[in-house]
């Protein structure tokens, strides 16, 4: 679960900035709840769809191999409330998920939205179904169909009247109803009380990234807007995920063994054979693997992130780097806090951070308004004097990150193809500036909150720094002990004192933020 925590804090409730974070951490609307499912008709189309024949992307096809692993029990969507609490939970899916409050409206209203917004997104139409015996085969197929070809279903699941009762059962709906492999991989659910109307909707990875979850919210309430007011929506034309993922492909099956990407890699992991690890105490025994804890830790003000930028720049780097630069900075401070604890009085000359990056793909404006899953990993290392200041390792770090980026010239499955080595990211970190999305200024008025589901056991860290319209914070993913919980609270404590601490010692005046919207 995400829990909030850290200096200026405001859990994720109503009034709150946006913040990815839990369904079960918002005050939702009590109200009756409704979700809304591929009718019968739409089900039978698909599954007689003829194979589409455009593949999956390197990360959809790992993704939906490790799905048919472990399959979700195909026979999803039991959806009657009593039936949901007595047949148990479903297993943890990842969902990545979006509330936010529309105008007050009907079932038809919304059903006409999403069937509108899934028309719009080719992907959204698209699904993968295995075609091997068994359910652990990894062979499997893609279908997509067309425009016009979507319609859904209101299912009325009762009336709410209990916050837990409603969060548990929203996010038992999305994991049921997020399975890579079978198509629809995503959920659209309302609550509805005489206040207004809340829109919650969860995907699975397969079909969106997180700057999609973003890109949602203004779309439906476009599309919510215009049914009610009897116009058409005001939507430009967005081009397909699925173009996208044809030349992504065409690339990497050009690529050999001396791309410069692999090349990226192999320097990278060297003589250690493995990826980097979570660099600090995680409070876990060796191979183990536990239920992971999620917390929103805000680090510094958006009026603070913009003086923080023209420091950046000032010093040539982006804000990206700069806080890409602050966190080595940070967990190679913490580690050495650890050793004064522990008593170790001999200290390295120097020091190092290592860890992959999550990066996007978007490079072209192009694809700036599409719904896909846009994402490569670039592994990143830098090394410093242990002694150095802020100012000294954002040098480093803005080298280090240009040759990291070479590594995300590949998507990751390719790379592991090419060096004929399985490559299993354990430590993560990500940058997301959503301050310029279309409807960033809205999220406030609409009450949006971007939303995580479960993993389930695993012994991985991710760490997402989200800069957006009003602060910066970190969405931690991690072992839930309280080892490893510290360590994460640690990291951004010390990650928000050498910003303020590097802003304090002087920098340019605070300008209007120039940067285009980006992550790293």
């Amino acid at each position: 679960m995400v829990r909030a925590a850290g200096e200026f804090l405001d859990a994720p409730h109503e009034g709150a900035p946006m913040r990815f974070s839990d369904v079960r951490d918002l005050a939702l609307p009590l109200g009756r709840l409704s979700a809304w499912v591929a009718s019968e008709a739409t089900l039978a189309r698909a599954a007689a769809q003829t194979a589409d024949p455009r593949g999956p992307s390197h990360n959809q096809h790992g993704h939906i191999s490790d799905a048919l692993a472990r399959r979700v029990d195909p026979e999803l969507l039991d959806l009657g409330m009593e039936s949901m609490g007595a047949s148990g939970k479903a297993p943890a899916t990842g969902w990545l998920g979006v509330a936010f409050e529309v105008p007050t409206a009907d079932g038809g209203c919304l059903q006409r939205a999403f069937e509108g917004w899934v028309s719009r997104h080719e992907t959204l139409r698209s699904g993968f179904r295995p075609t091997g015996v068994g359910i652990t085969d990894v062979e499997f197929e893609r279908m997509t169909l067309g425009p016009d070809e979507v319609r859904f279903d209101e299912v009325d699941l009762g009336a709410c009247t209990d916050a837990t009762t409603l969060a548990d059962t929203l996010d038992d709906l999305f994991n049921r109803s997020t399975d890579a492999v079978s198509w629809p991989a995503y959920a659209f659910a309302a609550i509805r009380s005489s206040k207004g109307t809340t829109v919650v909707m969860a995907f699975d990875h397969v079909n969106i990234d997180g700057y999609s979850i973003l890109l949602s919210v203004s779309e439906i309430r476009e599309l919510i807007d215009a049914d009610r007011e009897g116009r058409p929506a005001q939507l430009a034309p967005v081009p397909s995920y699925l173009d996208f993922v044809q030349d992504e492909l065409a690339l990497a099956s050009e690529a050999s063994a001396s791309h410069v990407a692999v090349d990226t890699w192999r320097e990278f992991i060297g003589d250690r054979g493995t990826l980097p690890r979570f660099p600090l105490p995680d409070g876990l025994p060796p191979g183990s693997q536990v239920p992971q804890e999620a917390r929103c830790i805000p680090i510094i003000t958006e009026v603070q992130a913009s003086a923080f930028g023209a420091w950046c720049r000032a010093n040539g780097a982006s804000a990206a780097t700069g806080f890409l630069a602050t966190m080595s900075l940070a967990f190679t401070r913490r580690a050495q806090q650890i050793a004064a604890e522990r008593g170790i009085e001999t200290a390295p000359d120097v020091v190092g951070f290592r860890s992959l990056v999550s990066t996007h793909t978007r490079h072209s404006p192009h694809w700036a308004e599409s719904i896909g899953w846009f994402t490569a990993i670039a592994p990143f290392a830098v090394e410093y004097p242990a002694d150095r200041e802020l100012i000294d390792v954002l040098a480093l770090a803005n080298e280090s990150w240009a040759t990291a980026k070479r590594g995300a010239g590949l998507p990751m499955p390719r790379i592991s193809d090419l060096l004929d080595a399985p490559l299993q990211p354990r430590f993560v970190l990500s940058y997301l500036d959503a301050r310029f999305n279309r409807s960033a200024d809205r999220w406030d008025d609409w009450k949006a909150h971007a939303l995580i589901g479960d993993v389930g056991p695993t012994d991985e860290v991710y760490a997402w720094i989200n800069r957006m319209p009003t602060e910066t914070y970190l969405t931690w993913r991690f072992p839930g002990n309280e080892v490893c919980g510290a360590e994460v609270e640690a990291v951004t404590k010390l990650m928000a004192q050498i910003i303020l601490e590097t802003l304090s010692l002087g920098s340019e005046p605070i300008r209007t933020p120039v940067e285009s919207s980006a992550q790293w």
